[in-house]
């Protein structure tokens, strides 16, 4: 049986060890050494983009739906 493809493995959630910027609003919200946050990385440049707890829970809640209608489409 071949193995099943991954389709989120750009996106992790890790500890921050120094202060990090949260991109989707870089003014407001800051990442502190310590806190956890969502990392989305980009595998065409390498680079990656840290969000807050707050920014990364919206973010999860629109891929949650995103993935419903997905499922739903498939199946329908």
């Amino acid at each position: 049986m071949a193995k099943i493809k991954q389709v989120l493995n750009s996106v992790t959630v890790e500890e921050a060890k120094r202060k990090r910027i949260c991109h989707r609003n870089r003014k407001k919200h800051a990442i502190s050494g310590g806190e956890r946050c969502l990392v989305v990385r980009d595998p065409a440049s390498g680079g990656k983009r840290n969000y807050c707890v707050e920014c990364g829970n919206e973010i999860l809640d629109v891929a949650a739906d995103d993935l419903h209608m997905l499922r739903t489409d498939l199946n329908a």
